[in-house]
């Protein structure tokens, strides 16, 4: 059985000897449409989020990726906590839930990220309308992918066990 974590108190990359750094808001990335830019505006809504919680509410399963871009690419203090989740398979799993400092969003409301977080929801409710196309464009590409595998004669007698 997998111990829990050696701490599940909150932490964050800000540096601790600067509450200023750690409360400051980093930049808005500029690109409204993206999963960067959604999960800022879910952050800065308040939420805090899980990788699951990302895959459904955001369309992403690379969070700590898109967290790690906030903090190095736009300059965001992102505080983590490492939490006990129930599976549906009986296990316990431990994962980590990303959130910002409430003075952090304060700090960010007064910059502007209330018409910021705006402009994000439109944006990426524009790109969820074209999900069905995307799907069908998705399932296009993989065919034709699957048409170019195996395609060299001369390696198919490697793999080819005469029915067995």
């Amino acid at each position: 059985m997998k111990k829990a974590p050696a701490t599940t108190e909150v932490t964050t990359s800000a540096c601790q000897h600067s509450s200023a750094k750690f409360t400051n808001p980093g930049r808005f990335p500029v690109r409204l449409g993206t999963v960067v830019a959604e999960v800022l505006a879910r952050l800065l809504n308040h939420e805090s989020l899980t990788g699951m919680e990302a895959v459904f509410g955001a369309s992403t399963t690379r969070l700590a990726a898109v967290v790690f871009y906030l903090e190095s690419d736009y300059g965001w203090s992102i505080e983590r906590r490492d939490m006990a989740a129930g599976c549906k398979d009986g296990r316990v799993a431990w994962v980590t839930e990303y959130r910002l400092n409430p003075l952090t969003i304060e700090a960010a409301m007064a910059a502007g990220a209330g018409a910021w977080c705006s402009d994000v929801r439109r944006a990426r409710a524009a790109l969820r309308k074209k999900a069905a196309e995307a799907e069908r464009r998705a399932v296009l590409a993989n065919i034709a992918a699957s048409a170019r595998r195996h395609v060299n004669p001369g390696q198919r007698a490697l793999f080819d066990l005469g029915g067995i």
